[in-house]
């Protein structure tokens, strides 16, 4: 990992899509241990905070 650089590359790939494996997998490299099911719900909350964002965004770029 590069000095000041919180991602490591595999993590910036935009075409892979983000499963519950995955973020296990994540997370355990950086300290923090979740099941899988820990890790659905993490992933459903940040899809909602991701689409709250975005409709935000867009009904701002309107007015």
């Amino acid at each position: 990992m590069e000095k000041g650089n919180y991602f490591e590359e595999d993590e910036r790939k935009p075409s892979t899509k983000l499963t519950p494996e995955k973020v296990v997998s994540l997370l355990g490299r950086h300290g923090t241990k979740v099941s899988t099911q820990e890790a659905e719900i993490i992933l459903q909350f940040m899809r909602k905070v991701a689409d709250v964002a975005v409709n935000q965004y867009l009904s701002v770029k309107k007015d």
